[in-house]
């Protein structure tokens, strides 16, 4: 007969998962299978990835690449607005190299046809990145969407295998 579950394991696996110990190790300690640690851990809240240690590393690191997507996300559209104002502008700068390798400045009203197009691929390349970082912060990604999607599958085909089984002993 299994013993139960006392308040003092629960304090236990609460401490020692703290302190960064495995599954096994706190069983271990507490003289309990890694099972009953398994569920104390799961009626706590509590997980196993690495255990509290790595949860911190894991939090801080995603935190400092949250600010170098948001750091990125800015430079992207101060980018995307630095080539937009250059086609804007009242005269357009281009550089043209001479036969003899030296360069000169050529002032127009209007950018020539083929750096327009060039400036307009870049605008639209820097908005697409910086939207595409922003997706990631928002949690809206389509990596995000696709694993959640999956998620809900595997749940339904799950629910329906259960009624199927339910259904064929009669219940």
């Amino acid at each position: 007969m299994r013993e139960p579950i006392r308040d003092q394991d629960r304090d236990q696996v609460r401490r020692l998962h703290a302190d960064g110990l495995s599954r096994n190790a706190i069983a271990a300690a507490i003289g309990r299978s890694s099972s009953t640690v398994s569920k104390i851990a799961s009626e706590e809240g509590l997980a196993f990835t690495g255990g509290a240690r790595t949860a911190a590393a894991t939090a801080a690191r995603q935190e400092d690449l949250a600010a170098l997507r948001r750091d990125l996300t800015a430079r992207l559209y101060r980018r995307a607005a630095a080539n937009l104002d250059r086609v804007e502008a009242d005269t357009y700068v281009r550089v043209e190299i001479l036969p003899t390798g030296d360069t000169v400045d050529v002032v127009t009203e209007d950018p020539p046809a083929q750096d327009e197009r060039h400036h307009s691929q870049a605008i639209g390349s820097y908005l697409t990145s910086a939207a595409r970082l922003a997706e990631i912060d928002a949690g809206t990604s389509g990596h995000e969407v696709r694993s959640m999607l999956t998620d809900l599958a595997r749940g339904l085909r799950a629910a329906f295998a259960d009624e199927d089984e339910a259904a064929a002993d009669g219940g």
